[in-house]
């Protein structure tokens, strides 16, 4: 696998193996590089992450904060949580609205990935 595609698969699964972590053979990864791919997967998608999406009655609730593009150009950083016994029902949910699709992810990634991702680091030393 090549370097892009690990971290592709880290940030739509939020895990790499092993030695998938010994190909990376990093401990933190550049926010910039973290950034592209969620640009270019909710450019693709119109979502991220992929799984994500607002809660519908019946369904499960997607837990946590993901971005959608608007139709008017907009990028909504939303947040949803489900009831602390059933995952059926919304509890809490809460969105913002973002003219820059660059500062959408950036804000995504701090409330997302404050600590990394699954154990490996982002260096959020500089700005999207």
């Amino acid at each position: 696998m090549q370097r892009e595609d690990l971290l592709e698969k880290l940030v739509i699964s939020l895990h790499l193996n092993v030695p998938e972590r010994q190909i990376l053979g990093v401990e933190s990864v550049s926010v910039e590089e973290i950034a592209a791919i969620v640009k270019r997967l909710l450019e693709t998608n119109g979502v991220f992450p992929p799984n994500a999406k607002p809660w519908q009655p019946g369904e499960t609730v997607f837990e946590g904060f993901f971005l959608v593009k608007q139709p008017s150009g907009k990028v909504r950083l939303a947040w949803q949580r489900h009831h602390p016994i059933n995952p059926y029902v919304l509890a809490d949910q809460g969105s913002s609205d973002f003219d820059n699709v660059d500062e959408a992810i950036s804000t995504f990634m701090r409330k997302e990935w404050s600590n990394g991702i699954d154990g490996i680091g982002l260096s959020f030393s500089s700005d999207i």
